[in-house]
């Protein structure tokens, strides 16, 4: 009975080590993708260029990872994650439609800013990051944002416009202005914040209410 026991504890153990390894494996080509893709871009880029800034064997790549494409996108997709992460609460708080436009761009643009890694991504991955709009990882955040602008139109806080048209204008005008943003040297995320929160509120005192 001790020995079997004995067995079942190591087989366990070293259960836990191999999915430990493949987690701190993964991690690692993730931290090289996104470290490859913001120095050269993904056209430039390629699966040797990942593996190379890790201590991995190159055959590693492809028990993770199907190619480049899977794995910028999964890069994409764990920035996303901490950009919900992030935007979580903040527009819901928010007493006044300007308010609620200053939080929600002053994230994302902030989220840009503050790693230079991240602005480095952006910068010379624009093209790739545009189509992957349609990409469930960006429509879940798009969903997010839904929930909050209608939220906010229950509570009077915005007022009773079509939200439907208002979600991918609010996520295509912070976008492209942080686009535009990146490209300045030096960038100016104070003067793009403020830009993007004057357009959406002039846009929005001019939208007709939406249909019951």
């Amino acid at each position: 009975m001790m020995g079997t026991t004995a067995t079942r504890t190591t087989g366990s153990e070293r259960s836990g080590r191999r999915e430990q390894n493949k987690a701190e494996n993964r991690a690692a080509l993730l931290r090289a993708a996104r470290s490859v893709f913001a120095e050269i871009g993904y056209g430039a880029a390629g699966v040797r260029d990942i593996v190379r800034r890790t201590d991995l064997a190159s055959g590693t790549f492809y028990n993770y990872f199907k190619d480049k494409d899977e794995i910028f996108e999964a890069v994409v997709r764990e920035m996303s994650v901490e950009l919900m992460r992030r935007h979580r609460g903040g527009r819901a708080r928010a007493q006044t439609a300007e308010e609620f436009f200053r939080n929600h761009i002053s994230t994302y643009i902030n989220f840009v800013v503050d790693d230079p890694e991240i602005l480095a991504f952006g910068r010379n991955n624009v093209t790739p990051i545009r189509m992957m709009f349609e990409k469930p990882d960006l429509q879940s955040m798009s969903r997010q944002l839904y929930d909050d602008v209608n939220a906010a139109i229950e509570r009077g806080v915005l007022p009773e416009v079509d939200s439907a048209y208002l979600v991918p204008a609010l996520s295509g005008v912070v976008f492209e202005i942080s686009v535009a943003m990146v490209a300045r040297d030096p960038i100016d995320p104070e003067g793009a914040i403020e830009f993007a929160t004057r357009f959406m509120m002039g846009a929005i005192a001019n939208l007709p209410k939406r249909q019951s």
